[in-house]
């Protein structure tokens, strides 16, 4: 039987009462607590700083936004503003809109804006789709550039371009790019698939795909001069729809064929909207021409040129049959169909077009300063049309109840031209009209935004 060391223990008892003996564990204790006391201090303060420095974050973002806002209000104004904005101090913000850059692209604008709040930064990134009506030619489906079309401007097309000859500016195209062998792009182009190129482009190409559909890198056949980026890191903008909408209540405009002065008299009478743009409306289809088969619309002499800032919209078909031209640099007019716009041949127009459907012209040659949108173009032919009984002259037709006209120029196909048609951009009198064109349409494509720092 082993016996337990009875002296021991009661030393060891007695220790605890002897004075002083608690002190050291008393210390210990009031340590241990000290340091976690200033642990826990420590840690509230750090979820102090940083609940402070979250809200710094989203006011410098927020900031951020404000200079993405301004920006967008300039550029609705004027497309093409490019300065950019300096530093900004808000009132009863405690903080700065430090810059806002923005880079022209193919067919967008990368806006960069950058907010401060004591020290803490924030940026944003947005690429900003182009308006449509900023393209010398814009189409929502497919489009062959070939004679007798030239264009002097850039192209767009939401469907795939085929180049058989060069092109001056920027190419983009939603589907695939083809360039033929020996054509030249001067500018940069976008494709969002495939593309296939046997020419040269003198800028960047940003390609959706990373090779073309047989396997082979986009610059395999011809050329690129400038930088190849594979991948797009935004979407393609959507294609506006119901075009003519936004200018149902604008001044009526019985449906009807008239001259130019008759028009100008409308226009006059019009009110003046917004930047001092008018809206006039037309249920149904309109012509204008060098005479109106005696139906009273006429006004006396007829004139070449007009004066003053409007949008002409028509739910049906516009026909111009003669030449319409500004007076001065800060005229410009815009027609939008509701339907398909037919240009004759032999004639020159400073306006903006605009279809909801289809673009037809046939005939002599004819010229476009300003810009072109359509909903297609499907055929394209050196041949003018001018023999096959299809042709300008007779075909104006009279109007029913609904304001149609029975005649048609338009013939089969949707959307065709026919004989040389020349289209130059013209960026004052796009300018001049932008704020109030439903096909501004400044689309996001991607918004992100930058490292703290």
């Amino acid at each position: 039987m082993v016996k337990g060391n009875s002296s021991w223990q009661g030393s060891t008892t007695a220790c605890w009462y002897r004075r002083g003996s608690a002190l050291p564990g008393v210390l210990l204790a009031i340590l241990v607590l000290s340091l976690l006391g200033a642990g826990l201090l420590s840690l509230s303060l750090v979820e102090r700083q940083g609940a402070a420095n979250e809200v710094k974050i989203t006011q410098a973002t927020y900031l951020a936004e404000a200079g993405i806002n301004l920006a967008l209000a300039n550029l609705r104004q004027d497309p093409g503003w490019q300065e950019g904005l300096g530093e900004i101090f808000l009132p009863r913000v405690q903080g700065r809109i430090v810059s806002v850059s923005l880079a022209p692209r193919a067919m967008s604008y990368r806006l960069r804006s950058v907010g401060e709040v004591d020290g803490i930064k924030r940026a944003l990134e947005v690429e900003l789709a182009r308006p449509f009506f900023s393209y010398a030619l814009a189409s929502a489906g497919d489009m062959t550039v070939k004679n007798p079309l030239t264009v002097n401007g850039d192209l767009f097309a939401a469907g795939s371009i085929y180049l058989q000859k060069g092109a001056s500016g920027n190419v983009a195209a939603g589907m695939d790019l083809t360039i033929q062998n020996n054509t030249i792009v001067q500018g940069s182009v976008v494709t969002g698939r495939y593309l296939y190129n046997y020419g040269t482009i003198r800028g960047d190409a940003t390609v959706g795909q990373f090779t073309d559909k047989y396997g082979n890198d986009p610059n395999y056949y011809g050329r690129v001069d400038g930088q190849i980026i594979k991948g797009l890191s935004f979407s393609f903008p959507a294609w506006p729809g119901d075009l003519v909408a936004p200018y149902t209540g604008g001044y009526p405009l019985p449906a009807g064929e008239y001259t130019l002065a008759r028009l100008q008299d409308y226009v006059d009478n019009a009110p003046v909207g917004d930047n001092g743009i008018k809206i006039l409306y037309c249920n149904g289809d309109l012509i204008i021409s060098n005479w109106d088969h005696g139906k009273g619309q006429g006004g006396g002499n007829d004139t070449d040129f007009y004066t003053g800032k409007a949008i002409i919209a028509a739910a049906g078909d516009i026909t111009l049959s003669k030449d319409i031209r500004a007076t001065a640099g800060s005229d410009a007019w815009a027609f939008v169909a509701g339907n398909d716009i037919i240009l004759d041949g032999g004639v020159t127009v400073d306006v903006i077009l605009v279809s909801e459907r289809y673009f037809y012209k046939q005939g002599a040659p004819s010229t476009i300063n300003g810009s072109l949108v359509t909903g297609g173009i499907e055929e394209i032919e050196e041949d003018s049309g001018s023999d096959n009984g299809d042709n300008q002259g007779e075909v104006h037709g009279n109007f029913n109840n609904e304001g149609r006209g029975n005649g048609s120029k338009k013939g089969s196909g949707n959307g065709y031209i026919k004989g040389q048609l020349q289209i130059i951009y013209e960026n004052s009198r796009v300018q001049v009209l932008s704020p109030a064109l439903a096909a501004a349409g400044w689309q996001i494509l991607s918004w992100r935004g930058a490292s703290l720092y």
